[in-house]
């Protein structure tokens, strides 16, 4: 099966793409998200599908994702995302 072959789902937004990498390097804003998720949202524009993706995202997921990029090279990319705002 090649790439073409693949079907594929709905893609995420730019914001939802900009709130999960704040998520991931941003324990603080990482609670946030589970703990006053309109608050943590507000200041992305989300769409339905973003937000349903939100709703099964799990605290844990995300944590252990976080985790893996909790060494020098989350520096890296955090240099490199407020780069580009």
């Amino acid at each position: 099966m090649s790439k073409s072959d693949i079907p594929k789902g709905p893609q995420a937004s730019k914001g939802l793409t900009e709130l999960i990498g704040h998520a991931l390097i941003d324990e603080q804003y990482r609670n946030l998200l589970f703990d006053n998720r309109a608050e943590a949202i507000k200041q992305y524009n989300l769409s339905d599908i973003d937000l349903n993706a939100l709703d099964h995202l799990s605290r844990q997921d995300l944590q252990q994702n976080a985790e893996v990029f909790g060494s020098e090279t989350a520096l890296l990319i955090k240099i490199v995302i407020k780069g580009t705002f």
